[in-house]
């Protein structure tokens, strides 16, 4: 086989390992409504007893609150542990889901759960242990937080206005603005202006004349009456 074609069987091959698994990944649910996380998942199969090493995560809820399923499947597992704890663990496919903190169990071995159906309620302290593990390894443990569905978001929204501001509008043309467009578009030749204050010129020049010719007429008329008076008397 060449180079190119091992490299093919490769990738299919790793295909099918994996594809179940996302599968199964993509149906579980966080065990709690509101949480935090408390510790992350720190194991190395290379070395899978070392100190300190983490084969789960911890979320650290509201004590009494109700623990859900993480996935869908059959208990295997609903009791105490040496250690004291209480816990339950789910066979979900070809993965088993462990959740251990619970101050009870509401479910019993060979009971079918769905993804989101509570098992019991949180402990005290607060604090829930989760643990994931392919089924047919024994330290195949894998990190809870890639199996998890990311929480909700909600869609991007459009930036808002601050409060009390205007959407600004498109500028409407002021009448004076109008009038200085118009003035522009229509210039005034100098000749124009200049023969426009000639012609009032003349026209005053005109009615002042007219004035004083009226005058002297009217000076004129009265004294011929004048003369013809004293004539008429004799």
């Amino acid at each position: 086989m060449t180079g190119s074609s091992l490299r093919c069987f490769a990738l299919v091959l790793l295909a099918l390992l994996v594809s179940p698994l996302a599968a199964e990944a993509a149906q579980w649910q966080w065990p709690l409504v509101e949480h935090r996380l408390s510790r992350r998942f720190d194991f190395d199969r290379s070395d899978p007893y070392r100190a300190g090493a983490r084969r789960g995560v911890t979320l650290t809820g509201t004590p009494g609150a109700s623990v859900l399923a993480p996935c869908s499947g059959v208990v295997s597992f609903a009791g105490l542990l040496p250690d004291r704890r209480r816990g339950v663990t789910l066979r979900c496919g070809k993965l088993a889901a462990t959740e251990l903190g619970l101050a009870h169990a509401d479910v019993s071995r060979g009971e079918a759960l769905v993804a989101g159906q509570p098992v019991g309620s949180l402990g005290s302290d607060g604090e829930l242990s989760i643990g994931a593990r392919v089924a047919s390894e024994r330290d195949g443990y894998r990190d809870p937080l890639a199996l998890l569905a990311a929480p909700p978001q909600a869609a991007p929204l459009a930036p808002l206005a601050p409060r009390g501001s205007r959407i600004p509008s498109a500028p409407q043309p002021s009448v004076r603005a109008g009038f200085a467009a118009t003035n522009q578009a229509r210039p005034q030749a100098p000749w124009l202006i200049g023969a426009a204050w000639l012609g009032l010129g003349i026209s005053g020049a005109a009615i002042g004349a007219g004035i004083a010719l009226g005058g002297r007429r009217e000076r004129r008329a009265r004294l011929a009456v004048a003369v013809a008076q004293p004539q008429r008397r004799q």
